[in-house]
């Protein structure tokens, strides 16, 4: 089936949905699951390889799950992805000792790692050449409105039940995402040569990218490992609060994500790059994680989060338009998991920065000062995205 045939729902909004849904399913967990580990007795530098091993599953795995995604059906791994995911959650739901909760988050780790492939891959592959910007500024929206409410409700759900609550609550969002799954559209696998792959990603500009999205990516680790730490053991924020503050600086950055998307479309048709506006992200954002160290109120960080939202959003709809513009649809899984990998790279050192420091807030400072380090860099090179 030719890729004009397939229905506007099943090339756009079933994605979308199915993306909110699943980041909601990992943020209702991942947001206090940190608080839990260390009210149970866990260190801080355990917390921090707990978390370091979600990424780490995606690191080894996705450039492989990417070649794959290529060469099969997207649709069928979205499902069995879920699947895995799913079994990940309900053992740490029935684990409390070190060991066997870091098998279970590798096992997560696995199936989101495989998810987040086949997914994104599926939605580029189907994106077509008009409004892309727009369309992914839209995919990425969905994403960020999963990533506020899971905390919010999360927080409600904790601060009335026990953690095994939140562990329920995030398997049950999955049986809805695998109903969807039954109308989500898919695209034929094709053969595709390793040595196509490694031509892609020897380009100088792809090169720099790669490189830029290393150094922006850091923080999600700090953000993974410490945020609902710093917020809970040192601001002195509720579970309620916590989640609140999630909730609104992920709705925010989802509106500043279509807006973006459409800022730019207007860039890319009226051939200005992408490359300042990308720039522009990365500083906001890196700014903003220093200036976190200075925030000690719901107020300041709040304000602080809401400053990082814009900057984040910028860089995240730029981020996927370069991807779209870089490389061609057919080869779109093993390359976007490249891409991936360097995020979830980042992300792993990013958390074992992060606990390896003293503070919760370190990792945001160092995170940030690499991100504004690496813009200087990205300019003298003169990269053309």
């Amino acid at each position: 089936m030719e890729i004009h045939d397939l229905s506007f729902s099943k090339r756009f909004v079933v994605p979308c949905i199915i993306y909110g849904l699943q980041s909601m399913s990992l943020w209702t967990v991942l947001t206090y699951i940190t608080i839990y580990w260390i009210d149970i007795g866990f260190s801080h530098f355990q917390v921090g390889v707990l978390i370091s091993i979600f990424p780490f599953m995606s690191l080894i795995l996705m450039i492989p799950i990417g070649v794959f995604v290529d060469r099969i059906s997207p649709k069928k791994l979205v499902v069995v992805s879920q699947v895995i995911f799913g079994l990940g959650i309900a053992g740490l739901m029935m684990s409390q000792e070190f060991w066997p909760t870091l098998l279970w988050v590798a096992v997560a780790g696995t199936g989101y790692a495989l998810f987040n492939n086949a997914l994104p891959s599926l939605y580029y592959k189907t994106l077509g050449y008009k409004f892309r910007g727009l369309k992914l500024g839209y995919f990425n929206a969905a994403l960020l409105v999963g990533y506020g409410l899971g905390p919010l409700l999360g927080g409600y759900i904790l601060s009335a039940f026990t953690m095994n609550a939140v562990f329920i609550f995030s398997l049950s969002a999955l049986a809805p995402l695998f109903i969807l799954c039954i109308f989500l559209a898919d695209v034929p696998g094709t053969r595709v040569q390793i040595s196509d792959y490694k031509a892609d990603l020897s380009n100088k500009s792809v090169l720099i990218f790669i490189m830029l999205v290393f150094a922006f990516s850091l923080h999600a680790g700090a953000e993974q490992s410490s945020l609902s730490l710093f917020l809970n053991k040192d601001v002195g924020l509720n579970d309620e609060s916590v989640g609140w503050l999630f909730f609104i600086h992920a709705n925010v950055m989802a509106l500043l994500s279509i807006l973006n998307g459409f800022l730019g479309d207007r860039l890319s048709s009226g051939g200005k790059g992408l490359a300042k506006l990308y720039y522009i992200g990365i500083a906001i954002s890196g700014v903003t994680n220093i200036l976190l160290g200075f925030a000690g109120t719901f107020g300041t960080v709040l304000g602080t989060r809401l400053f990082h939202a814009v900057g984040d959003s910028v860089v995240m709809v730029t981020r996927s338009l370069i991807i779209s513009n870089l490389f061609v649809a057919t080869r779109m899984g093993g390359n976007l998991g490249v891409i991936t990998a360097t995020v979830t790279l980042a992300t792993l050192v990013g958390s074992i920065i992060s606990g390896s420091f003293p503070g919760y807030v370190t990792g945001f400072v160092i995170a940030g000062a690499m991100a504004l380090l690496s813009i200087p860099i990205a300019v003298i090179a003169k990269p053309k995205f």
